[in-house]
């Protein structure tokens, strides 16, 4: 049995129901301030977005975490795993356990009479519930806190997948922005009406899953390698 126990699905999914509430009242604060928002049927729809934020906390952590788990678990005598099998084996994860949220995200909500809710509020809660989501399960892979103590394995946490999530993320949005790549609200509404919102949610729900499982992933790396190198310090 590893450092992090049989128990890891339940710290995950915590984790991950933490992370996905934060994001999802963040961007519904977001959401209300566009106009015509007001409208709708808020009392419902509340429901609904809790609903949505435990379904995605428990599926996305879960997936992630088993393929961070899993990669701890791969590497040779207790060494840490390298940085491509942790993205690697976080993007497997994230494949498992998002797209079934971003299934439900995209054609659920997107099917709804209501405005759409914009595509940087879309990638912004993306990237902070990976950062949230990180802070809080990436300490759960040591197991122990050694020398450091607890808030400051928490505090390296936060950090790695702060500086993960934001070069990773300004980098992929820069080049999508670069070659043209994001899609505007009226593109994104033609695209579903030709080929249908569950098909488009489809093939989206994939590349969502491994983007956010590799990035959780690659800051978990960042994450070990950052504890280690000042408990080496410390000593």
């Amino acid at each position: 049995m590893t450092q992090h126990g049989t128990r890891w699905w339940i710290r995950s999914a915590w984790a991950g129901i933490a992370a996905a509430m934060l994001g999802v009242g963040i961007g519904t604060l977001q959401y209300r301030a566009i106009p015509g928002t007001a409208a709708m049927d808020w009392s419902s729809m509340a429901l609904a977005l809790v609903g949505f934020a435990v379904l995605t906390g428990v599926c996305s952590g879960v997936g992630i975490g088993a393929g961070t788990v899993a990669a701890t678990r791969m590497a040779p005598g207790g060494a840490q795993p390298g940085a491509v099998r942790l993205a690697a084996m976080g993007g497997l994860g994230g494949i498992a356990g998002c797209a079934l949220p971003a299934f439900v995200g995209i054609a659920g909500f997107g099917s709804l009479q209501a405005p759409y809710v914009g595509t940087g509020n879309l990638v912004f809660c993306v990237l902070l519930v990976c950062t949230a989501f990180v802070a809080l399960w990436a300490p759960v892979l040591r197991g122990e806190f050694g020398r450091l103590g607890r808030a400051t394995h928490f505090g390296i946490a936060a950090m790695s997948s702060s500086v993960a999530v934001a070069s990773l993320g300004i980098l992929g949005v820069s080049v999508a922005s670069a070659l043209e790549l994001v899609p505007s609200a009226e593109q994104i509404l033609a695209l579903a009406h030709r080929v249908g919102v569950q098909s488009l949610a489809a093939s989206a729900c994939v590349a969502i899953g491994a983007a956010a499982g590799a990035t959780a992933g690659f800051a978990c790396w960042l994450y070990l390698s950052t504890a280690r190198a000042l408990e080496r310090r410390a000593r």
